[in-house]
């Protein structure tokens, strides 16, 4: 059996340069993913909270559409073929699967508030939760101060949550969450990839 020759110092300090560079210029946000989703979690809390007011016979409309929607996007992200080809790292390996538990646990949540397995007070403050643990992460990978910066707000907005009386108003901490976590962050993310790209 061949023993392998030790690499030297500067040979192991080259490969490690090579591996942060690759994964610095292969991961990135465009901000699209987080502003779309962001708007459209915005809009069914809004309008939840909008109905509760007028006292609609069903006030989670907004978030049944909000559902058949995230399905279709879901499903065009998976099947759709990428525009150009990258070469995939560990790194983007690695975020994908943090998207797929992070889709994972959603679903169980959504439909633990489906079956009453849980309140919806606590299901949404499991969700925002969830949202500040995959913000908290994606922020570090990219180095996205407002993505962290929206995980606390997200983790306050929990502990919020569990603080106001009315559920309507569990529906303005959420919009304020989702706002303040995937929109804004969105925004500066793509201006940030425009200005990057040119």
């Amino acid at each position: 059996m061949r023993k392998e020759e030790p690499l030297s110092g500067e040979q192991s300090m080259q490969i490690i340069h090579q591996m942060i560079s690759q994964a610095k210029n292969n991961y990135s946000e465009n901000g699209v993913s987080w502003l779309l989703w962001g708007i459209l979690l915005f809009l069914a809390s809004m309008s939840t909270y909008i109905f509760i007011d007028i006292k609609a016979s069903d006030i989670f409309m907004g978030w049944n559409i909000f559902g058949v929607a995230s399905i279709i996007l879901l499903l065009y992200r998976v099947f759709s073929k990428p525009l150009k080809k990258q070469v995939k790292t560990y790194v983007d390996d690695l975020m994908k699967m943090v998207d797929l538990g992070f889709i994972a646990c959603m679903g169980i949540v959504i439909l633990a508030i489906n079956i009453n397995a849980v309140s919806p007070r606590a299901g949404f403050c499991f969700l925002l939760m969830l949202f500040a643990f995959l913000m908290i992460i994606k922020g570090g990978a990219i180095r996205s101060r407002s993505l962290q910066v929206g995980a606390v707000v997200n983790w306050l907005g929990a502990l919020g949550i569990l603080l106001v009386p009315e559920f309507k108003h569990v529906m303005l901490i959420v919009a304020a969450a989702v706002l303040t976590g995937y929109i804004i962050p969105g925004i500066l993310l793509m201006r940030k990839y425009k200005t990057t790209n040119k």
